[in-house]
C-alpha cells in the first residue's frame, strides 16, 4: 500500500508587495493575478516556494544539496547530474531537468501549487517618488511610481509519495516537512518581498487515496474569518470522500471555524503547527521503517 502525503498551508496575514517594476522604467511594481470564483485574486508562483525551501535547507548542515542559492545566483556540484541524482536531497525532491539534455531529468517528488490569496485583491494602490539620482537611467528628477499592495494571507497545497523518493526516504521526508513547517520568506517570480509563508495553520492528510481532495481548503469570509467547512463537508455524508483518521491539523488561529466540527469527526485538531508536523512525521516513518 503506497502512502501518500498531501497538504495545505494557511500563511499569516501580511502586506504583500513587490519591489520591482514590470518595466525597465521601473515606474509600476505589480502584483501575480489570477480570476478565481469571477473576483481578482492575488498568486504566488510555486517556484518561488521552491526556493524559499531551498533557503531553509541551506541552514540545515545535513542536507546534501547539489544547488545553492543566493542573491548572486546559483552554485552547483553537480552540473551536468552525472554524480547520480539521488546522492543530492534537492535532486531527489524537487526533480531536475538537463537543459541540454532532455532525457536527464527527474519530476519532482514534491508538488506544489501556486499560492492564492485568501481574499480578493480590492485594487489597492501606494503612490510614491523614487529619490533623485535612485533610478540607473541617471534621471536626476524625483520619479513617480505606483506599488500594487495586498493586506491578505495565501494558501497553497502540495503533495509528495515518500515511497518514490531514491534514498533516506524518512530524514528526506521530515526535512521537506520540516521546510514547509519553517519557511520564511517568499516572492514572487521576478521580486523579492518579506512575506513569512509559515503556517498559522494545516492541513495535512496521510492516506493510500490517490487524490488529495483537500487541496486550497481554506476559505475567508468577508470579515476576515477563515472557515475549514468544504474540508468538513467532504468528511461527512455517505460516501465520506475522506476519512478523519487520515487527517492532520495545526492551527494558531482561536477562531478558526469548522475545529469543533472536526472534533465531533474525531479530528483533534494541534494547538501548534510544529505539534502537527511532528504527529505526521511520526506516522510516516512507521509506515516507511520497513523500507
Amino acid at each position: 500500500m503506497t502512502m501518500h502525503v498531501f497538504g495545505t498551508v494557511l500563511t499569516a496575514k501580511a502586506v504583500a508587495a513587490n519591489n520591482r517594476g514590470e518595466n525597465e522604467g521601473g515606474t509600476v511594481s505589480t502584483l501575480q493575478k489570477i480570476i478565481r470564483n469571477g473576483d481578482i485574486y492575488s498568486t504566488v508562483s510555486a517556484e518561488a516556494i521552491r526556493y524559499a525551501l531551498r533557503e531553509v535547507w541551506q541552514q540545515d548542515s545535513g542536507a546534501d544539496l547539489n544547488r545553492t542559492v543566493s542573491h548572486r545566483g546559483s552554485t552547483w556540484k553537480d552540473a551536468g547530474f552525472g554524480d547520480g541524482w539521488e546522492n543530492y536531497v534537492d535532486n531527489d525532491v524537487l526533480g531536475y531537468m538537463h537543459a541540454q539534455t532532455e532525457t536527464l531529468s527527474r519530476r519532482g517528488i514534491l508538488e506544489i501549487t501556486r499560492a492564492v490569496s485568501t481574499s480578493p485583491w480590492p485594487g489597492t494602490l501606494s503612490h510614491n517618488f523614487a529619490s533623485p539620482g535612485a533610478n540607473p537611467m541617471g534621471n536626476p528628477n524625483p520619479i513617480p511610481y505606483q506599488v500594487e499592495i495586498h493586506d491578505t494571507r495565501y494558501q497553497y497545497s502540495f503533495a509528495m509519495t515518500p515511497e518514490a523518493l531514491q534514498r533516506d526516504r524518512v530524514a528526506r521526508t521530515q526535512r521537506t516537512l520540516e521546510g514547509i513547517q519553517n519557511l520564511r520568506r517568499v516572492a514572487g517570480n521576478h521580486a523579492r518581498f518579506l512575506f513569512d509563508f509559515s503556517p498559522e495553520a494545516i492541513v495535512l492528510r496521510l492516506t493510500a487515496d490517490p487524490a488529495p481532495r483537500m487541496l486550497l481548503c481554506f476559505d475567508e469570509g468577508e470579515r476576515g474569518n477563515v472557515s475549514l467547512a468544504r474540508l468538513v463537508a467532504r468528511l461527512q455524508g455517505e460516501t465520506k470522500d475522506i476519512d478523519p483518521a487520515e487527517l492532520i491539523v495545526g492551527s494558531v488561529l482561536p477562531n478558526l471555524d469548522g475545529l469543533d466540527e472536526l472534533q465531533k469527526l474525531k479530528v483533534k485538531p494541534h494547538p501548534g503547527i510544529k505539534a502537527a508536523v511532528a504527529q505526521a512525521i511520526a506516522l510516516l516513518r512507521k509506515s516507511l521503517s520497513g523500507q
